[in-house]
């Protein structure tokens, strides 16, 4: 069971990241000149205050404490049915910062960017349906997973976490200058 629930987690975390990293690329590539100017302004202002004042002096878009999963709620999972409703909040949450960067969005760009969001939520709710199936076959949603696998999980589900909100934050930054500039 322990070396089946670890591949798992493995595979998982593989397709949550991909999931994730490649929703964003696709995302800040249909918008590479206005991204590229707030990437610049982000790195010259980042080298003189500190990470969390670097967010809020880059636009005029509010950029939101994004908050997918906390780690309390990540080293808590101790059964497969806790596992399961992590993965599934992460992917909720996800889905719904993206859908209110989508809310900002001019309406020129909501058709591209609805189109690409939508490709990458139907592959997140791919990968939980997997996900869950896997963990489904290893036992009840009350069974405790043995500390080994638990950490990796843990671990796993942070790294996809910590990646996921930097791309976040990446996408609301890439938005503030068509917002302003559509404000003009």
């Amino acid at each position: 069971m322990k070396k089946l629930l670890t591949a798992g987690v493995a595979l998982l975390s593989v397709a949550t990241l991909a999931a994730c990293s490649g929703k964003t690329a696709s995302e800040s590539s249909s918008k590479d000149s206005k991204a590229s100017s707030s990437k610049v302004e982000k790195s010259s202002t980042s080298e003189s205050k500190s990470s969390s004042s670097s967010k809020s002096a880059t636009s005029s878009v509010d950029i939101p404490e994004i908050v997918l999963l906390t780690d309390d709620e990540i080293d808590n999972a101790k059964t497969l049915g806790d596992m399961k409703t992590i993965y599934g909040k992460m992917i909720d949450n996800y889905t719904k910062y993206l859908k209110e960067i989508g809310d900002k969005i001019p309406a020129s760009g909501k058709e591209a960017y609805n189109k690409q969001v939508d490709a990458g939520i139907q592959s997140m709710e791919t990968a939980r349906k997997a996900f869950n199936e896997s963990l489904s076959s290893l036992g009840s949603d009350d069974t405790v997973v043995p500390e080994q696998p638990r950490a990796q999980f843990a671990q796993q589900i942070k790294s996809a976490r910590d990646i996921a909100q930097k791309a976040l934050e990446g996408a609301y930054q890439s938005i503030a200058p068509l917002l302003s500039s559509s404000a003009e």
